[in-house]
Order: C-alpha cells, then sequence, then structure tokens
C-alpha cells in the first residue's frame, strides 16, 4: 500500500468516527495528493540559494526593484514521487518575488511584474545590488492527501445539504494538518489544497488576474459563472514563513503561487495572505 492509499484509509477511518457513511462518502472525493516540503526524504526542492535565470535573460524587476529568487522546482526529479495533479512531469522552474516591503500582494493587475516564473535551461547568475538573498535550503518531498480548508466554497456546499459538517470537518482538518505538518514546521507545499490563511486563493487569482482591484477586507461577489472559473485555480507552489530562509510573510503568512490548467508557468498568479 503506497503512503497516499494509506493515508486515504486514515482519513477514512477518521471521519467515520464522527461521520455518517453518506457524509465521509462526500468528502473523500474531496481530497486532492500534494507533495509536503520539509520531510524526510531522499528526493527534494532547493529554496534560496543562487539565483538562476535562462541565458541572456535580464534581472526581473517590479516597480523599479530587483526581484528576489526564492528558489527552483526540479519537477523532472520530483516526478519520481508518483504523479501529482497540476504538477509539471518534467523541467525546472525558478520562481522570483519582490519579498521584501512593500511587497505586491497581487491584489491588482498592476503587480503582475512583482512576482516571475523562469523554465527552460537555467543557469546560475549573480544578483545586482538590491537584490534579498536566502541561504540555501533543501527540503525533502513527500506525497501526502491534502483536504480542503473550511473556508472553501465546495466544504461549505456540503452543509447546505448535511447541517452541522462544516463544525465537526473545521476541527477534524486542524487535526490532519497538525498531522501533516508536526511540530509548527513551516506549511511549504506543492501542488494539492492550499492551507489557507484568510479565504479561497482562487476567487482572488480570478479577480485581480482579469483587472479588477481587491479589497481584503471585503468578499468577492462572483457570478456563477465566475464561481467555475475560480475553482480553475488551483496551487501550483505554497511558500510560508521560515525562519531558516529569512521569509517573513506575516504570522502567520503564506505566499501561493496558482495557475490553470494548460497554462505555462509563466502565466501562473500570485497571491499573499497575512494577519
Amino acid at each position: 500500500m503506497d503512503q497516499l492509499e494509506a493515508q486515504l484509509q486514515r482519513l477514512r477511518a477518521l471521519f467515520g468516527l464522527f461521520f455518517e457513511p453518506e457524509v465521509v462518502a462526500a468528502l473523500l472525493p474531496l481530497t486532492r495528493p500534494a507533495l509536503r516540503l520539509g520531510a524526510e526524504s531522499a528526493v527534494g526542492v532547493r529554496l534560496g540559494g543562487a539565483p538562476l535565470l535562462p541565458a541572456g535573460e535580464r534581472w526581473p524587476e517590479w516597480d523599479g526593484r530587483p526581484l528576489d529568487f526564492l528558489g527552483a522546482i526540479d519537477f523532472a526529479e520530483l516526478a519520481v514521487l508518483g504523479e501529482i495533479p497540476g504538477l509539471p512531469a518534467t523541467g525546472t522552474a525558478a520562481f522570483y518575488y519582490a519579498s521584501e516591503a512593500p511587497r505586491p500582494w497581487g491584489d491588482s493587475a498592476g503587480q503582475r511584474d512583482g512576482w516571475r516564473i523562469f523554465t527552460g535551461r537555467l543557469r546560475e547568475r549573480t544578483a545586482p545590488s538590491g537584490v534579498s538573498t536566502y541561504s540555501r535550503c533543501r527540503l525533502g518531498a513527500a506525497p501526502y492527501l491534502s483536504l480542503p480548508s473550511p473556508q472553501e466554497p465546495i466544504v461549505r456546499r456540503l452543509e447546505r445539504i448535511y447541517s452541522g459538517v462544516v463544525a465537526v470537518y473545521e476541527q477534524l482538518y486542524a487535526a490532519w494538518s497538525q498531522h501533516s505538518w508536526p511540530d509548527e514546521r513551516p506549511a511549504h507545499q506543492l501542488g494539492g489544497w492550499p492551507a489557507l490563511v484568510q479565504r479561497p486563493v482562487g476567487p482572488d487569482c480570478l479577480y485581480a488576474s482579469s483587472g479588477r482591484d481587491l479589497d481584503s477586507f471585503k468578499p468577492i461577489a462572483l457570478s456563477p459563472e465566475e464561481e467555475s472559473a475560480a475553482a480553475e485555480w488551483r496551487l501550483l507552489l505554497q511558500l510560508d514563513s521560515d525562519h531558516r530562509l529569512g521569509w517573513f510573510w506575516g504570522d502567520p503568512g503564506r505566499v501561493y503561487f496558482c495557475g490553470r490548467q494548460n497554462e505555462p508557468l509563466e502565466r501562473t498568479w500570485l497571491t499573499v495572505q497575512a494577519t
């Protein structure tokens, strides 16, 4: 039995202690495979360290500031862990972000150049003056089943069918998160459901990427068609605050790179959530 199948059986048993069989049957298909970064594994990713860019590529800038190199993901190396829906099976991607305050939060189309993803043949590059550099940190990767946060619309819709589900699910979600991320480890992740700090990221990505500025304090009103379009946005990479790297997005605070199926990684949208 592989890791994901074993975790599915644990979730089935956990949910079965608190929910009727029909509720368990509705919840289990919502799980999404993901890669937890920071696990004990021979396969992993590199965060921080020497920047990588394609040969001849100009250093990316936003609002006159050079972007900071966050890390590089070798998806071909990760492919040995099994297929994770939404993640490429080949190639390497380098992630850049204007990480120092005032930083872009991804809440308006005008911030689009505040982050970049580069793919192809990447080479080490010396960072120009003004770039924040971060110590190299290698994190092992391990498959795990992610659950939708209780704030996700798909969970809220279950409440309309099975009254009282969300109140119980919130507690089970917290327990599974603690099991997946023990000892308050930074929740770095590839693929799967995002571990939300505030609200679902799909509507924010849809709204801001289409040229409409966001108000972080007001809920987004979406039409039924827009709700379907928002659900197409999936997590690519989640980066948590991490003292080892010198990252502090908030307490808690997380950066989410999100994309849509069949779109190039270069069109990924970023959103930041913090308290």
